[in-house]
């Protein structure tokens, strides 16, 4: 019988040393990956007729998410989560909510504009695929007649 004996080196039979370098590597690298850029938390408040809208977001100079609730005539309202990418001054991305008193959740595209400090909620011909809805391709976003103009909450 041959029997085979391997050395491992010191490094790994100190496995607290191992796994001390193991944790100061993975929080090194778990860091924000916008860490660069600048992370800024704003709330924006909103009226449209008998509508009310609130949108609590942090933003940086590439993405966005935080929290979105419309108050539709104060009788129902549809809160969620929104999130999605920065390109120029246009915040594209999903809003996921509930509707109240309904248990089934929704995802909706969304597209806000920066435009003399609001933001402005476009609206657009939207479709479904893969049971997922987009806005049109080709179709533009009209910010001439919004949903919401969300100016800064004082």
């Amino acid at each position: 019988m041959i029997r085979i004996s391997v050395e491992f080196p010191a490094l790994v039979k100190e496995t607290p040393i191992l796994h001390l370098l193991v944790l100061l590597f993975m929080l090194s690298s778990c860091s924000n990956e916008a860490a660069g850029d600048h992370q800024q938390k704003v709330v924006y408040h909103a009226v449209n007729k008998s509508d009310t809208a609130k949108l609590s977001i942090d933003l940086t100079d590439k993405v966005f998410e935080g929290q979105f609730e419309i108050n539709h005539r104060g009788v129902f309202k549809d809160s969620g989560d929104v999130n999605g990418v920065v390109k120029g001054d246009t915040l594209m991305g999903t809003f996921h909510y509930q509707s109240y008193g309904v248990e089934k959740w929704y995802r909706i595209p969304i597209a806000l504009l920066k435009k003399d400090k609001k933001l402005i909620m476009g609206v657009g011909s939207m479709e479904i695929y893969m049971n997922m809805t987009f806005f049109t391709r080709n179709t533009p976003i009209d910010y001439e007649h919004p949903q919401f103009t969300f100016q800064k909450a004082e």
